[in-house]
């Protein structure tokens, strides 16, 4: 159970263009996903600019802020759904507490299983009011949970998902399942050449550079909060809801693979996932926060006197990661690679920047 919305599996799919219409929607049902958000739905149908897509490496940047259908456009498309066991949760935005229950009640009316509202954004100028006023936040949430009888799901920021005094005023406002995270701000390049950035505008940023953000988010809620959390940020493998899952996560959703890897991929991650839980004899429950308790405090750390020391393997060929990165000249390679252990003072950067796995700490 999510809140009160039961799906059969973690692995849903978050809001953006792979959620558009029907047709999409019905694809993501069709590969597996056990709960599908809508792109986020407004009072009007919003102009799409072309391009509104970017992508460099596995990254996306998205200029596109809200749905191009009208909210009785939407109403067409959710009936040509055919939802079969999945849930079907629409994302919705307004610029006021009246516009969201509006928006609420009429999603609620035309088959919409749950609802994400949606109160930031990267990009534009998406509330950006009511990112540093909780009171504007708890004023939305009430408008909408008095609205409607529909599980509601609160869309966090980074900065709003890790901020414990936020957060459990959402908690004490009747909100039991948030997801997190947003998009962040990004620009893809420069190019130095002609002196001009490749997009028109700053665009949401995601893939698998916001993973680390949304993993300590996710421990962050649940550390600090009761809340149910839908994790969202650089999900493209099955080891990585692992990660959320065993960081407390009672669900994640997929976004950006999807553009970049096709449907297929909700499959493909599911199956995985199945896979490394029927052979490891594991339920979710068994895993679900099991590695919160090796995530401590920073003031609570205790300093380790660990140099860095060498296992027998070979290094790879002119790769010489390890003498480049150590700032404090440990590590030299002329016939073999050799540690001066009075220079190391065990920072851990060439034990993860072996490619071979030669390198690893040791008490001094």
């Amino acid at each position: 159970m999510l809140g009160e919305l039961e799906i059969s599996h973690p692995i849903m799919v978050g809001a953006g263009p792979w959620s558009r219409n029907a047709a999409s929607i019905q694809k993501c049902i069709d590969y597996g996903a056990s709960a599908v958000v809508t792109e986020t739905i407004t009072l009007d149908a919003h102009p799409t600019l072309c391009p509104h897509i970017y992508a460099q490496d596995q990254h996306i940047f998205n200029t596109k802020l809200f749905s191009d259908l009208h909210l009785e456009q939407w109403e067409r498309e959710i009936k040509r759904i055919d939802k079969k066991e999945s849930k079907l949760i629409c994302s919705i935005w307004g610029s006021s507490a009246s516009e969201v229950s509006y928006l609420a009640s009429k999603v609620s009316q035309i088959g919409a299983d749950g609802i994400e509202l949606s109160l930031f954004s990267p990009i534009g100028t998406r509330n950006r009011m009511i990112v540093d006023q909780s009171e504007k936040i708890i004023e939305f949430i009430a408008a909408i949970r008095h609205a409607v009888h529909i599980p509601v799901i609160v869309k966090l920021s980074y900065e709003i998902g890790t901020d414990p005094f936020v957060t459990k005023q959402i908690y004490d406002s009747g909100i039991r399942v948030v997801s997190a995270i947003d998009g962040l701000k990004g620009l893809s390049d420069v190019n130095v050449e002609t002196q001009s950035v490749k997009m028109p505008t700053y665009g949401g940023f995601t893939g698998d550079s916001i993973r680390p953000m949304a993993l300590a988010t996710t421990a962050a809620l649940k550390q600090n909060t009761s809340l149910q959390i839908c994790s969202v940020g650089g999900i493209s493998h099955y080891t990585h809801v692992l990660g959320y899952l065993m960081l407390g996560a009672d669900a994640v959703q997929l976004a950006s693979v999807i553009q970049t890897h096709g449907f297929e991929i909700i499959t493909k991650i599911k199956g995985e996932l199945s896979r490394w839980l029927e052979v490891r004899h594991y339920s979710l429950e068994d895993i679900r926060g099991s590695a919160l308790s090796s995530l401590l405090p920073f003031e609570d750390l205790k300093p380790q006197p660990l140099i860095a020391a060498i296992s027998d393997c070979e290094c790879l060929p002119e790769c010489q990661k390890c003498t480049a990165a150590c700032l404090y000249d440990a590590i030299s390679y002329g016939a073999s690679l050799t540690i001066e252990p009075s220079l190391c003072v065990g920072c851990g950067i060439c034990v993860d920047l072996c490619p071979c796995h030669k390198l690893f700490l040791v008490w001094q």
